[in-house]
């Protein structure tokens, strides 16, 4: 009788490790694969949600450019010191100017926009900054005595003591600095626009035409009953690194700090690595927009747009995944016009939006 077999010979050992490999090997690969592809969704989802909000916050603030509550076509007085305070903080408050900007950011030049302690953009991004009224919470004149600078709201509002403020009839408009501190008792309807010592201050009571610092009462302007005060936004966006060493859109904002101004820089959105700005300019003065061009046209470093003329907005932003090594080799894009390939291996999309100035075409 045979022998009964009793192990496995060494050529059918081989096999069955070679088919064990292969197997193991193809299941390792898709789940790389898997992981890849994922990753890859993962980031692009990611980014699309960054760029999402991003978008809005740069659309909504834009399209209020200019806002005063009533039409953009009033005269306006601006009572804010600018001797005690320089000029630049006094221009982050000039409504005559509702919308300012800077292209291509140089470190060594600065900047021309005013920007918060430790703020830091990015080189050779843009940086835009809006100014207008905000109609929440606002208040509505029951009376004003211009020699006390006093006025009465109908309503208690939330306003206090430092913020900056705007009143507007629709014929005339007005920037100050409310003095007072708002308490329990009847001052909850008072604001007051006396002059004094605060940051940056009123240099007059009087908010008519010409503004007047020469003297305390300056030029007078009552405003009548139905007058509408409101509180002043500035808003000015970036991008900066933020702290562990990412790109993100920055926004900087008014602040008040024991009855004094200032500016404080909010971080909104990570992963935005590039902001490129063109304007929208209308030569015909039909409301639409003619052609887009970058606010310095022909790149000696000064804006030369007529701010006049501007009705839109084009914001393209540049977004990157937050991990690295999310594709298989560094990624060619076209962004600003140029073809770029980058120095790592993120993922990378452009998104664009254009946003119309409302206040600048009706």
């Amino acid at each position: 009788m045979h022998k009964r077999q009793q192990g496995l010979s060494m050529i059918e050992l081989m096999v069955a490790l070679l088919i064990g490999t292969i197997l193991t090997a193809s299941v390792i690969q898709m789940f790389v694969g898997s992981r890849s592809a994922y990753a890859m969704q993962s980031a692009l989802a990611s980014m699309q949600e960054n760029a999402r909000f991003a978008i809005e916050f740069l659309s909504r603030d834009l399209r209020k450019a200019g806002y005063m509550g009533c039409s953009a076509n009033t005269t306006i007085a601006n009572t804010l010191r600018d001797t005690s305070n320089s000029d630049a903080l006094y221009a982050q408050f000039n409504m005559s100017e509702p919308v300012s900007m800077e292209d291509n950011y140089v470190v060594a030049s600065g900047t021309s926009i005013p920007l918060p302690t430790g703020a830091t953009p990015t080189p050779g991004t843009d940086i835009v900054s809006v100014r207008f009224a905000d109609g929440e919470g606002s208040c509505t004149v029951e009376s004003h005595v211009a020699a006390s600078a006093t006025i009465h709201c109908y309503a208690n509002h939330d306003y206090q003591r430092g913020q900056v403020l705007l009143i507007s009839d629709c014929s005339h408009s007005a920037v100050f600095q409310q003095s007072n501190t708002v308490n329990t008792n009847s001052q909850t309807k008072q604001i007051n626009h006396n002059t004094g010592n605060a940051v940056p201050g009123n240099c007059t009571k009087g908010l008519g035409l010409p503004v007047d610092c020469s003297t305390t009462l300056g030029t007078a302007y009552t405003f009548p009953t139905g007058a509408t005060v409101q509180l002043f936004k500035n808003y000015t966006y970036y991008i900066d690194d933020n702290a562990f060493g990412s790109p993100a859109l920055y926004r900087s904002t008014i602040v008040v700090e024991s009855g004094e101004a200032g500016f404080e820089a909010q971080e909104l959105v990570e992963g935005v690595e590039d902001l490129q700005i063109t304007y929208g300019v209308d030569t015909d003065d039909d409301g639409d927009a003619d052609y887009y061009v970058a606010a310095d046209t022909n790149g000696d470093g000064v804006e030369d747009l007529d701010l006049t003329e501007i009705v839109a907005i084009r914001i393209n932003l540049l977004m990157r995944s937050i991990e690295d090594n999310v594709v298989s080799s560094a990624q060619t894009y076209s962004y600003n016009g140029a073809s770029v390939t980058a120095g790592d291996r993120r993922l990378r999309k452009v998104f664009t939006a254009t946003i119309t100035l409302r206040n600048r075409v009706i």
